[in-house]
């Protein structure tokens, strides 16, 4: 399970396995009070050179293992909510993608995928354009570049 804190991608780095990770203060899944640590997950993140370990921690009552993800960043996407946002407007509105060392096909993938969840979840009566269905469909708790399942 992924469970969403407020860090710095930076500090991090900078600190590895040091990084002072907070402890949830229950279980998100059971509710239990306790939690024992996991160790580690190397992750990679869209400007860093290597990867950076994320805290686990694990609950003995359900045993769910709970990895801690910056909120700044979606599950599985290696970039910032804010750097895909930015570049989806750019493109939007210029017609054009920004100059960017993110990968042309990875960008595309996004428009594509944003423009299926919108599709799918916002239906085809939707007219207020796609940035307003990432802002919405962010807004409620859905993944907006994410792959529909």
């Amino acid at each position: 399970m992924i469970y969403f804190v407020s860090v710095l991608l930076k500090d991090i780095f900078e600190q590895g396995k040091n990084y002072p990770w907070g402890r949830p203060e229950v279980c998100p899944r059971c509710y239990h009070y306790k939690l024992w640590g996991h160790g580690f997950t190397a992750r990679y993140f869209h400007g860093f050179p290597c990867c950076l370990y994320l805290k686990c921690y694990r609950c003995p009552n359900c045993r769910c293992v709970i990895t801690l993800r910056p909120d700044t960043h979606f599950s599985r996407i290696r970039s910032s909510k804010e750097t895909i946002r930015s570049h989806l407007e750019q493109r939007l509105k210029q017609g054009r993608w920004p100059r960017s060392t993110l990968s042309r096909s990875c960008l595309r993938h996004w428009l594509t995928n944003l423009a299926r969840q919108t599709l799918a979840r916002l239906t085809d009566s939707w007219k207020e354009g796609l940035l307003a269905a990432f802002d919405r469909l962010l807004a409620t708790g859905v993944t907006p570049v994410g792959k529909i399942i």
